[in-house]
C-alpha cells in the first residue's frame, strides 16, 4: 500500500511540473539549430552589391521588405561603391573574399560573373536549397547560370533586349514601325534612311558594350562565345557578317557614329540617343528606368517607341533576342547558407516584384509591372509597342548552354578586342577572326 501511494505521489508531481512548464513555454536554453525559432537570436547577413544602398533603389525595395516580414533573419546591405560600377565592386569582392572577410550574399549583375566567380569557387552551389524548396529552376527563372553541373545564380531581372526608336525621327523620315519580320539588312537601311531625314544626325548608334561585338551571337546562340562542343564561335559567319556590317555602317553609310569616336567621348550609353543626336539603339530594358523615363536627367520634346532585335537572316524564325540580368549567389565564405537562400527566395520570387524591373521569375506579371514602371511617364514611350516587343508570344531565348566556364568574361573581351581590331585598326575580317581564334585557344589552354 505504501508503494501505490508513493507512485501516486510521483505521478502527481510530474503532472504538475509538466502543467508548469507548459505554462511558462520552453525554459531551457536554445540549441543553435532552433535558436531562430525560438526568438532568442536574429541572423544577420551581409549582402555585396554596386548599389549605393539609398532608400528606392530597386535591390533596397526588396532588403526592406523582407527585413519588415522577417523576424529571424535580417539582410544587411554592403556598398563597396558609390558609382555602380560592376568591375570595381567585384575587383573589391575579389580581395575581400581572398582575405575571409564574412560575405553571405552577392549580387553578379551578368551571367559570365557568376560562371566566372563559381569556377574559382567564390559561390556556394543553390541545388540543395532548390531541392529542399522544391524549386525547378528551369521552370521558374528564365536564365539559370550553372558551372560543373551546378547551379550558381537565381535571377533578380529579366533585361530584354529590343531596338528603341525616336519616334519624331521615324515619321520625319517616312517609315513604318518595324516588325519582328525585320533583319539587320533593313535596321542598315532604316539607319541610312533616318540619317539623311536631317543633316547633322546618326541613324543607329553603337557603344562600347561587349554586346556590341556582335549582338547575332547573344540571340542565336545559346553561347555567344563558344560551341556547344566547347571550340571557338568566333569562325562562325555572323561574326563576318556583322563586323561587316558594322564597317559598312560607319564607313560606307555614315549612319552611326564611328567606334574611336565613341572611345573618344568616353560618353554614357543614352547620351547620344536621349540628345535626338541619333535615331535607333538596340539595348537592355535597364534603358527604361536609367534614361527613357528620366525627363528630369533627360528633359526631351520625342517619344520613344520601340521594336524587336532584328533577325540574323530571313531564314531565321522571329522573336529570337537576348535576355540578360543580374543574379544573386551565396558566398562560400557565409555561415547562414540556409538562411541566405531564404533571403534569395524572397528577393528572386513573391518579392521581386517590388524592384520596380521585370523579375527574372517567369511567373511574375511582365506586363502588369512594365505598366507600373511606367506609370503616368506613358507620354514618354510607347506602351503598345513596348509591350508588344517585350511579351509577344514569338519572343524566346536561345536557351542555357551545356557549356560553362570560368573565363566566360575574358572570352568576351577577346570578340571586344576583335572588332576593335577591325574597325579601329582597319584590319581584313580574316585577320581579325585569326587574333580572336589565337587569344581565345590560349585563354582556354591556360584554364585547363
Amino acid at each position: 500500500m505504501k508503494k501505490i501511494i508513493l507512485l501516486l505521489t510521483l505521478c502527481s508531481f510530474m503532472l504538475v511540473a509538466a502543467c508548469s512548464n507548459s505554462g511558462n513555454g520552453n525554459q531551457g536554453t536554445p540549441t543553435e539549430s532552433d535558436a531562430g525559432s525560438a526568438g532568442n537570436e536574429v541572423v544577420t547577413l551581409k549582402f555585396y552589391t554596386n548599389a549605393k544602398g539609398e532608400k528606392g533603389e530597386p535591390l533596397m525595395n526588396i532588403v526592406e521588405a523582407f527585413n519588415a516580414q522577417s523576424k529571424n533573419v535580417k539582410v544587411e546591405h554592403v556598398a563597396l561603391v558609390q558609382n555602380n560600377d560592376s568591375r570595381e565592386m567585384l575587383q573589391k569582392l575579389d580581395v575581400l573574399s581572398s582575405s575571409g572577410e564574412a560575405v553571405d550574399i552577392v549580387l553578379l549583375n551578368n551571367e559570365g560573373y557568376v560562371l566566372e566567380r563559381a569556377g574559382n569557387g567564390m559561390l556556394y552551389p543553390l541545388d540543395e536549397f532548390y531541392e529542399a524548396n522544391q524549386i525547378n529552376a528551369e521552370d521558374e527563372f528564365y536564365r539559370n547560370p550553372k558551372y560543373d553541373g551546378k547551379y550558381y545564380g537565381a535571377m533578380t531581372d529579366a533585361s530584354f533586349w529590343y531596338v528603341a526608336i525616336n519616334e519624331n525621327h521615324l515619321k520625319e523620315a517616312g517609315l513604318d514601325k518595324p516588325s519582328f519580320d525585320w533583319t539587320w539588312d533593313d535596321f542598315r537601311e532604316y539607319a541610312k534612311k533616318l540619317k539623311e531625314s536631317k543633316e547633322g544626325r546618326f541613324g543607329a548608334y553603337f557603344h562600347t558594350f561587349g554586346e556590341y561585338a556582335n549582338l547575332i551571337a547573344y540571340t542565336d546562340f545559346k553561347n555567344p562565345q563558344l560551341k556547344e562542343d566547347g571550340t571557338l564561335l568566333f569562325d562562325d559567319p555572323s561574326f563576318e557578317y556583322w563586323f561587316n556590317l558594322r564597317r559598312g555602317m560607319e564607313v560606307e553609310d555614315k549612319s552611326v557614329r564611328p567606334l574611336a569616336d565613341v572611345l573618344a567621348a568616353k560618353q554614357h550609353w543614352a547620351t547620344d540617343f536621349m540628345n535626338g543626336t541619333t535615331s535607333m539603339m538596340p539595348i537592355a530594358m535597364y534603358s527604361l528606368d536609367e534614361a527613357f523615363l528620366n525627363d528630369t536627367s533627360y528633359p526631351r520634346d520625342f517619344n520613344i517607341t520601340f521594336a524587336p532585335l532584328p533577325r540574323s537572316s530571313k531564314e531565321v524564325e522571329p522573336g529570337l533576342t537576348s535576355i540578360g540580368g543580374s543574379y544573386l549567389s551565396i558566398h562560400k565564405n557565409s555561415k547562414h547558407k540556409e538562411a541566405a537562400f531564404e533571403f534569395i527566395k524572397f528577393a528572386t520570387m513573391e518579392g521581386a516584384t517590388l524592384s520596380g524591373r521585370i523579375p527574372g521569375w517567369k511567373k511574375a506579371d511582365g506586363k502588369a509591372i512594365v505598366t507600373e514602371i511606367v506609370g503616368d511617364k506613358k507620354n514618354l514611350v510607347d506602351m503598345d509597342a513596348l509591350i508588344a516587343t517585350l511579351f509577344d508570344e514569338r519572343v524566346r531565348t536561345a536557351g542555357s548552354s551545356v557549356i560553362s566556364v570560368p573565363y566566360q568574361q575574358q572570352l568576351k573581351k577577346v570578340a571586344e578586342g576583335g572588332i576593335n581590331k577591325f574597325l579601329l585598326d582597319d584590319v581584313p575580317f580574316e585577320e581579325a577572326r585569326t587574333f580572336m581564334l589565337d587569344e581565345g585557344q590560349k585563354i582556354i589552354i591556360s584554364n585547363k
